[in-house]
C-alpha cells in the first residue's frame, strides 16, 4: 500500500476566505470540500507528530512570487487567520484528485503573525497574537486593521 500526503492551506477572515492553496496536486486546481484549491508550492514545518504544545507557531515557506508576496503582506498587515491541513491518503487509488476518504492527519489554526523572506522565498508564521506572557489580558499585538495607518517619523 502506497501512502500519499497533501497539505491544504486556507487564508481566511470571519466568513471571507481570501485564498486557498494545495501543494500536492501539481499545477492543477482541485475541488475538495466544497470549494476549489489552486496549486501553490509550499512546505510547512512545525506540525510534529505526538508533541503539543502551548503557544506553538509553525512556519509556511512559500516562493516569492508577485502573488504570494501580496497574499502575504496583506494577511499580515489585517491580521487574518490561516488553516493548515494535512491529509493523509492511499495513492493506489488514484493521484490526480483528492479522494473522499483521505484522512485528516493534522490540523493547524493560526493567525499570520510575522513574515520573513529573501529573493526566492517567503516564510509565513503562524501562531497566536496573543502574547503568553504579559501584564494586560490579554496582551495583544496590534494590527493595521485594528488601529489604522501609525504615524511614520
Amino acid at each position: 500500500m502506497a501512502r500519499g500526503q497533501s497539505q491544504f492551506l486556507r487564508i481566511f477572515s470571519g466568513n471571507t476566505t481570501y485564498q486557498r492553496w494545495q501543494s500536492y496536486y501539481v499545477n492543477t486546481s482541485v475541488s475538495y470540500g466544497g470549494a476549489v484549491w489552486a496549486y501553490q508550492h509550499f512546505d510547512a514545518d512545525g506540525i510534529t507528530a505526538g508533541e503539543v504544545q502551548s503557544e506553538a507557531s509553525i512556519s509556511v515557506t512559500l516562493p516569492a512570487t508577485t502573488n504570494v508576496i501580496e497574499v502575504v503582506l496583506q494577511s499580515l498587515n489585517e491580521a487574518r487567520l490561516a488553516e493548515l491541513r494535512i491529509y493523509e491518503f492511499d495513492t493506489i487509488f488514484g493521484n490526480s484528485t483528492p479522494q473522499g476518504g483521505q484522512t485528516l492527519i493534522a490540523s493547524y489554526l493560526g493567525e499570520v503573525v510575522g513574515v520573513s523572506g529573501s529573493f526566492t522565498q517567503i516564510t509565513m508564521q503562524l501562531g497566536s497574537s496573543i502574547s503568553p506572557v504579559g501584564a494586560q489580558v490579554p496582551p495583544r499585538k496590534f494590527s493595521t486593521k485594528l488601529i489604522g495607518a501609525p504615524c511614520q517619523l
